[in-house]
């Protein structure tokens, strides 16, 4: 015998239609999301010519070259969510005083496919911008006569322009688009009203045998010493050996002092060893994993060298150096 097929009850029905509504619902959604145009998706993958169709090109700043043009929409960047732009990067420069990053794309007019990304990073100060510059420093850089510190590589530019530090890099290293892009560099100095400014700091430290383009400026913890701040070093080729060279300045002679004497202190309780030399006990060298360190003071400024590898070219090096700071202090 046949059995009879039970049919569905009313409410099996009702059930069975609403879910049927809500993959309707879902997949119109999803059309429709993606349908709607998103700036911020779009400028994140690969340009071209129907890119740059739906790019918001009239947002062009006004110191763009006339042979380049608008290529994404503009960003702009906090420190809230720097991390969505430069995951990765974001905590040297939160740790340096980050304010905010303007950023965007722009192509020659001439050649959509050559392209070049800029970033603006205000920094707040001019030595929280040069401190990240020098902290980014390639190695490959050959400098540039566009601002004070600045200089340029393969495929890219940097440099620093009052309280911003500016990279540029382009898709490829065309000579069109780096001369454009110099040009946008230009532009932009010009219009930020930024008067060229220099770190009267650097000028404490020698200059005869130093390396060009070794200037950095560390903010915070420099050599792992956590009381040691706004330190402006330089590197230093003496006699075959490198050696790098300090200086910070204190409110006033005391806290010199005082800074010196926990530098110091510092180094010795992480095994190192002071050496015996003429002069004051507080002047005395410091052996720590085989290299030399020398620390002192001159008025309200605190120097000497870092990790020298030998200790004739690290006593001739902090010498000319405390000469300086002497001459400065009178």
């Amino acid at each position: 015998m046949r059995q009879s097929v039970p049919h569905p009850g009313v409410t099996e029905k009702t059930v069975g239609y609403l879910i049927l509504f809500c993959l309707a619902a879902i997949a119109a959604g999803v059309f429709i999301k993606q349908r709607t145009f998103n700036p911020a998706v779009l400028v994140a993958q690969p340009v071209g010519e129907a890119f740059v169709g739906q790019a918001n090109v009239g947002e062009a700043v006004a110191w763009l070259p006339p042979e380049l043009k608008a290529f994404g929409a503009p960003e702009s960047f906090t420190p809230d969510n720097l991390y969505d732009k430069i995951d990765g990067k974001a905590e040297l420069y939160l740790s340096a005083g980050f304010v905010r990053l303007n950023c965007q794309r722009f192509a020659l007019k001439s050649a959509l496919d050559q392209w070049l990304e800029w970033f603006v990073y205000d920094m707040g100060t001019l030595p929280k911008a040069f401190s990240v510059f020098t902290v980014q420093r390639r190695p490959e850089g050959q400098p540039l006569d566009l601002t004070q510190y600045s200089y340029k590589t393969q495929n890219a530019l940097y440099f620093v322009c009052g309280s911003n530090y500016i990279e540029a890099v382009a898709s490829s290293p065309n000579e069109s688009l780096m001369q454009a892009m110099v040009a946008l560099a230009r532009n932009f100095v010009t219009q930020s009203g930024s008067s060229e400014s220099s770190l009267g700091q650097l000028d404490l430290l020698p200059k005869e045998n130093l390396v060009p383009g070794s200037y950095t400026l560390q903010t915070a913890n420099a050599f792992g010493f956590d009381q040691f701040t706004n330190v402006y070093t330089a590197q230093y080729k003496i006699g075959g050996s490198e050696i790098l060279a300090f200086v910070t300045s204190c409110p006033d002679v005391p806290k010199a002092a005082a800074l010196r004497d926990a530098y110091r202190a510092f180094l010795l309780e992480n095994g190192g060893k002071e050496l015996s030399a003429t002069g004051s006990a507080a002047d005395k060298p410091i052996e720590i994993m085989d290299t030399i360190e020398m620390v002192f003071s001159a008025g309200s400024y605190v120097a000497g060298v870092h990790s020298a590898p030998r200790m004739e070219p690290a006593a001739k090096l902090a010498a000319e150096l405390r000469s300086r700071l002497e001459q400065e202090s009178k």
